[in-house]
Parts: structure tokens; C-alpha cells; sequence
């Protein structure tokens, strides 16, 4: 409308010849200006044809692996422009954390580029072992343990030791690492020991009969006299057929056919006063005066079980203590080759029966 407008305009000032003269020189301009346009655009067009020709692709692939350079995924692959911005997400993996970055970079600089992580498994939970002896319940050599990482398998081997041979295992001597610990005990027993019995047994003895403080083992201060009825809490049967029997704490008695008579049922009612010791009745037994003392101790007699208490020594029951307890020994008397202790105010036991 401007175009047609500045014709009218010349038409009015020059008249209709030079008017015509004037719009046809217009009409070539703007012809002109028209081509020109094209050629603008066409340059722009080619101008940003450079431009993106000049924005290079970029390829960047990111590498995922463990401490020990074992891969964890299959690599990713991204792609884009150099000098264009990066949006990473880093993939995450159960039982790892990630350690290290290497060549991170926040946007495509080269046209192939690279990104290594680095993760490491969670440490799983100690796998502890113990070396148990059966029969007495005590550890043989230093708990030990295992580590490895979460999911990794272990699979144990029981220790050797020496003068034992291995009886069972209990808990898992094959797994994987967990988050939580796990124990394996494995039970032991003398080489020598070919059976255990925990049956209650009483021995009659007819002779004189010595005390050990083991089966084979040494002799103690311990003699049971004649006429004398002895409860037991273990009997181990060994490899030549010797049995042997526990009185009590640490001491043990041979079984010897000429010197006592073993008995399933103790031969007295407990609602008698008997005597398990009626040498107290020996008109010839003498029994000094006791030693006044003042010592700490710990009832050592069999787990779970009570000693018996007496009134004097090998004198009757009077009174019972549990094993384990911490006692105050006030008074100490040698009687023959036996040592006796008074408990507090409860009654005497022997000194085999004592921790100091």
C-alpha cells in the first residue's frame, strides 16, 4: 500500500507520462530488492549450514567397574554436540559405593570422550570360628575370623589340632558374606576318648583308691577311702577299654573291678542321714582344730550342678551351693592327705572343689 501510495504521490507531481516512467523504474527496483532478499536468505541458510557444520558431534562413553577394574555394566554410550551440556545420571549398584570419578566432565568437549567410575562392595560381616572341646566345653586355640565382600562365597576348612580329632560342625562352614555375622563352632574330643557317658553313676569303694586330675592323667591329693559311696558325672570309656569316672571338679577315678563296684542307683534313701563318707565314724579318724583364714574363692565343681556341703570334714550333708559362686573361705583343715575349706557359715568342702 506504501508502493501505490508514492506512485499517486508522482503521478500528481509529474503527470501521468512521467508517472508511468517513475512506477515502471520502481517496479524494477523493487524487483531488485526482492532478488536481494533471496540472496540474504539464501546466505543465512548457508551461514547456519556452516555454523552447525562447525558445532561437531561428540560421542562420550562412560565405564563402569569395581576397585579391581571387573566391569559392572555394560558401558553407556552418550552423544551430542561439543560445548553442549551434559545431564548425567550415574547408575547405582546394590552392595557398592562409588569411590572414584575419573575424567568427569559437565559438558561434550572432544569428539570422543570418556568417564570411569569406580565402585566398591560393601565389606560383609565377620564370619567368627571356634575350636570347642565337647566334653569340657572349653575353646582349644583363639576365635578367628573371615572377611570378604557382601555376595562373595567362602567356604571354611575345621583347624588341626593336635592329640583331638573333630566331632561335628555347627553353623555354616560354606556361604556368601552377608550384612549380618555368622559363627561356626566346630566340636573336638580327646583321640583318646572313645566314648562319653553323662549318665549319673555311683561307685561303691571297697580299697583305698587314688584320684586323678584327668582321665590319664596326674594323681591329686584326693584318696577315697573304703566303705565310701562316690556319685559321678561323666564316664569316659578309652580307646583300650579303661573306663574312667568324674567325682567332681577335677577328679577322677579309674575304674578298678578289685578295688570298687559300680551301682546305677545310689544305694542309700535321702531321707536317711546316711554317710557318703562314714570314715567320720572311724573312732581313730583325728581331726585337728581348724586354721582360721579369711580368702576369696570360686565353687568349681560341675556346671550346673550344686555341691554338697558338710558339717565338718567327712562329716554329713548339711547344706548345698551352686557352681560358680564367688564364697569367703574363713577357716582351712588338713585331715590325712585331704585339705578342707569351711564355706563361710555353710559347711566344709576339699580344696579340689575351689578356685583361689
Amino acid at each position: 500500500m506504501k508502493i501505490l501510495a508514492i506512485f499517486d504521490t508522482m503521478k500528481n507531481l509529474f503527470g501521468k507520462s512521467n508517472a508511468e516512467a517513475a512506477r515502471q523504474k520502481t517496479n524494477a527496483v523493487l524487483e531488485t530488492s526482492v532478488k536481494n532478499d533471496d540472496s540474504n536468505q539464501n546466505e543465512i541458510d548457508f551461514n547456519q549450514t556452516k555454523v552447525a557444520a562447525k558445532r561437531q558431534s561428540a560421542t562420550l562413553i562412560i565405564i563402569y567397574q569395581d576397585d579391581h577394574g571387573q566391569s559392572l555394566s555394560t558401558p553407556q554410550i552418550i552423544s551430542g554436540y561439543q560445548g553442549e551440556q551434559l545431564n548425567l545420571q550415574f547408575k547405582e549398584f546394590p552392595n557398592y559405593d562409588l569411590v572414584n570419578i575419573s575424567g568427569f566432565t559437565s559438558a561434550f568437549v572432544d569428539t570422543y570422550g570418556s568417564i570411569t567410575l569406580t565402585y566398591r562392595k560393601h565389606q560383609g560381616a565377620d564370619v567368627w570360628m571356634f575350636s570347642q572341646d565337647i566334653d569340657k566345653q572349653q575353646l582349644l586355640m583363639r576365635p578367628a575370623f573371615i572377611r570378604g565382600d557382601i555376595g562373595t562365597r567362602f567356604e571354611l576348612n575345621a583347624p588341626r589340632i593336635p592329640d583331638y580329632s573333630l566331632k561335628k560342625a555347627i553353623g555354616p562352614t560354606r556361604g556368601t558374606f552377608s550384612a549380618k555375622q555368622q559363627k561356626v563352632t566346630y566340636y573336638y574330643r580327646k583321640s583318646r576318648w572313645k566314648h562319653v557317658d553323662h549318665n549319673v553313676h555311683y561307685l561303691r569303694v571297697k580299697f583305698y583308691s587314688l584320684s586323678y586330675d584327668e582321665p590319664e592323667g596326674q594323681n591329686v591329693s584326693v584318696t577315697l577311702s573304703p566303705d565310701t559311696v562316690w556319685q559321678t558325672f561323666e564316664s569316659i570309656q578309652m580307646i583300650n577299654d579303661e573306663w574312667w569316672y568324674n567325682i567332681g571338679g577335677n577328679s577322677w577315678v579309674k575304674f578298678d573291678e578289685n578295688k570298687m563296684e559300680l551301682l546305677e542307683q545310689n544305694p542309700y534313701k535321702f531321707d536317711e542321714k546316711f554317710l557318703l563318707a562314714p570314715i567320720q565314724e572311724d573312732p581313730e579318724l583325728h581331726i585337728p582344730e581348724p586354721i582360721p583364714v579369711s580368702i576369696t574363692a570360686i565353687i568349681n565343681f560341675v556346671p550346673n550342678k550344686k555341691l554338697a556341703l558338710y558339717d565338718r570334714p567327712f562329716g554329713r550333708k548339711i547344706n548345698e551351693i551352686d557352681n560358680n559362686s564367688t564364697v569367703l573361705v574363713t577357716a582351712r583343715n588338713r585331715v590325712g592327705d585331704m585339705v578342707w575349706f569351711k564355706i563361710d557359715d555353710l559347711g566344709w568342702t576339699i580344696w579340689e572343689y575351689l578356685k583361689f
